[in-house]
């Protein structure tokens, strides 16, 4: 009856950490928003390269996020650097890039250094600027950070390493996400056409502004709740 009990607590463990790890992540990594982006700057390319380093992207981001989950929270402890801190760095750069694409002007027609026209610059840009920091940047490395650091908290063996697996499944059904994303990035700019184009990176522009502030706020109420907490204060 306790085995039973106990592979019930390992199955809801697992699911709920799949749930939990895909949910968080999906507004920061914003596979919708960024594929429209990563359209945008490459747009010249082949059909075939586009493909090649959509998948490169997206074991990219499995990558990085895997290594941030299981080694994040040991990294700050060495750097002596707490999660809320690093909630506030984070949201902080989000709100700030949400803002300024925002605030865009539609007549701005300066180069984007971003913009991809061969096939030497775009197997170059993969990792840096494509995968790290425009998919995987502060705000979504936040979030890994403070999945993995409520993973080290857990204390028996067993949960955690169910608790584990089940954030790496959510992180690998989001990279597969943006992977399919960026694949039909071409397909849905066309059918929306160029204003609609604007106005869903403007949308989504906003979202990741709401996202950001919020992410701040979690951290400020961190530093506060261990203010208080320092001092003895209910």
């Amino acid at each position: 009856m306790e085995s039973n009990s106990f592979l019930v607590a390992l199955f809801y463990s697992s699911f709920y950490s799949i749930f939990m790890s895909y949910v968080a992540l999906f507004p920061v990594l914003n596979p919708l928003g960024n594929s429209i982006v990563f359209n945008s700057i490459s747009y010249e390319l082949p059909t075939e390269l586009r493909r090649s380093i959509t998948k490169k992207i997206a074991v990219n981001i499995f990558v990085i996020l895997i290594i941030v989950l299981a080694l994040g929270a040991w990294v700050l402890k060495l750097f002596g650097l707490s999660i809320p801190i690093v909630q506030i760095a984070g949201g902080s750069v989000v709100a700030m890039v949400a803002w300024k694409i925002m605030n865009k002007s539609e007549g701005d027609n300066q180069p984007n250094p971003y913009h991809i026209s061969s096939e030497e610059k775009a197997l170059t840009m993969t990792f840096f600027p494509l995968t790290l920091p425009m998919i995987c940047g502060p705000g979504t490395i936040s979030v890994a950070v403070t999945l993995g650091a409520n993973e080290a908290d857990n204390s028996s063996v067993f949960l955690l390493i169910s608790h584990f697996l089940g954030l790496s499944i959510g992180i690998f059904l989001l990279a597969l996400t943006a992977y399919l994303s960026y694949y039909y990035a071409g397909y849905l700019t066309h059918k929306v056409g160029k204003n609609g184009t604007l106005v869903i990176m403007k949308l989504f522009a906003f979202i990741s502004l709401c996202i950001g502030l919020n992410i701040i706020w979690e951290g400020i109420k961190g530093l506060v709740n261990s203010f208080l907490l320092l001092h003895g204060i209910s």
